[in-house]
């Protein structure tokens, strides 16, 4: 009976070495400006309705684990604004 050869040279022959490529990368299709995509016209919706929101309650209502994203990318629109209130941070629409 033939031994497997053992040592770095066998295992490296026998694994895989994962090559770069497009795994896990999504390709999202550019918005025309002026228009939202249903996740922020929603998010921005609830803002509207709700002044003064926060974004454990945003969250909740969007049923997602985080919003951060969606918030920041309505605010460097400039459609929502932030204020800090005591510990609590608080959106507002413009």
């Amino acid at each position: 009976m033939k031994r497997k050869p053992q040592g770095p040279k066998a295992r490296a022959t026998t694994s895989r070495a994962r090559k770069p490529g497009k795994r896990g990368i999504q390709s999202v299709k550019p918005e025309k400006p002026g228009r939202l995509s249903g996740r922020l016209e929603k998010a921005l919706s609830l803002i509207r309705a709700r002044p003064g929101i926060r974004p454990s309650e945003l969250n909740r209502l969007l049923n997602v684990e985080q919003s951060d994203g969606l918030r920041n990318t309505l605010i460097k629109r400039g459609l929502i604004r932030k204020e800090k209130e005591g510990s609590a941070m608080r959106y507002y629409a413009v």
